[in-house]
C-alpha cells in the first residue's frame, strides 16, 4: 500500500471512485497507485491538487533533490574562486533584470550600491513598480561585528564599512516596498538574490569578502541549493531590527 496517498484520501474524504472521476482515470488506476505505482507527472499534479496536498508529500521519491543526477546540483550555473572574479557585467545584469525580488544578506556590501551611478534610485524604482527589496546589514554596534573584524584582520574598519554602505541607501530608506534591517547573526556566507537567480559567497576563515568563493545559482526546484540559501535568508531576516536612517545637523544621513 501507499500510506501517504491513502491517508491523504481519508483526510480529504475522497474514495477511489471519486478520485478517479476527478482526475479522469479508471478506478483500477487509482487502486494501482494505492498498491504502490507512481502516477505520471501530469497526473501526480492533478491528484495532489484534488487532495489539497503537495506532490512531494504524496510521493517523496519524485523529489528532485534526492533523484540521481541532480537538478539540485544543476542549479549551479557558475562558480568563481573569489567574489572578486565575478564579472561586473554579471552583477549589473542581475540588478537590472530583477523585477520581483531583491534580497541581500551580508555584513557590508557597498559595492552593490556602486554598480551603477544611480543604483539606489534604480532599486527604488523597482520597489515603486511592485518589487520587494530586503537589505540586511550587520549592526555596526554589535559585538559580533567586532569579532568578525578581528577574524578577518580588518584593523577595526568593518563597522565603518557598514556605516558607509548604509550612508549610500539614500531614497531606499523611505521607499515603500524596500525594507532595510540590521542583524546580529554570525554569518557563514553572504546571499545576493535577484528574482530566481542568486550569488552566494561561502566564507573562508580569515579571508575578506572579495576573497571568498562565489556560486551563481538558478532556482529549479523547491528542494535544491537555492532553496537552502533562500531559507537561511528568511530565518535571519526574521531577526533583524528595522534600520532607521538618522540625519545629523549638516543634513547628512548616518
Amino acid at each position: 500500500m501507499t500510506p501517504r496517498l491513502q491517508s491523504a484520501m481519508l483526510r480529504a474524504q475522497i474514495d477511489s471512485a471519486t478520485l478517479a472521476k476527478t482526475v479522469e482515470v479508471d478506478v483500477k488506476t487509482v487502486n494501482r497507485w494505492l498498491a504502490g505505482r507512481v502516477p505520471h507527472k501530469r497526473t501526480r499534479a492533478a491528484v495532489a491538487d484534488a487532495l489539497g496536498e503537495s506532490e512531494s508529500s504524496l510521493w517523496p521519491a519524485t523529489r528532485p533533490d534526492i533523484s540521481a543526477g541532480a537538478p539540485a546540483t544543476a542549479e549551479v550555473i557558475g562558480a568563481y574562486a573569489h567574489r572578486a572574479d565575478v564579472p561586473n557585467e554579471l552583477w549589473t545584469s542581475l540588478l537590472l533584470s530583477a523585477t520581483q525580488r531583491i534580497d541581500i544578506l551580508g555584513y557590508a556590501y557597498p559595492f552593490v550600491l556602486e554598480l551603477l551611478p544611480d543604483a539606489a534610485d534604480l532599486i527604488a524604482d523597482k520597489c515603486r513598480n511592485g518589487a520587494s527589496v530586503r537589505l540586511a546589514f550587520a549592526d555596526p554596534e554589535s559585538a559580533h561585528v567586532a569579532e568578525r573584524d578581528a577574524l578577518e584582520q580588518m584593523q577595526g574598519t568593518l563597522p565603518g564599512r557598514i556605516r558607509n554602505a548604509l550612508s549610500m541607501i539614500g531614497v531606499l530608506a523611505e521607499t515603500s516596498g524596500c525594507r532595510i534591517g540590521l542583524h546580529t547573526t554570525h554569518l557563514y556566507n553572504s546571499v545576493f538574490r535577484f528574482d530566481d537567480l542568486m550569488l552566494v559567497t561561502p566564507y573562508l576563515v580569515r579571508a575578506r569578502g572579495y576573497q571568498h568563493p562565489a556560486l551563481h545559482l538558478r532556482k529549479l526546484s523547491p528542494y535544491g541549493l537555492f532553496a537552502s540559501f533562500e531559507d537561511q535568508f528568511e530565518q535571519i531576516w526574521g531577526t533583524v531590527t528595522p534600520y532607521l536612517q538618522e540625519v545629523n545637523s549638516d543634513g547628512l544621513t548616518a
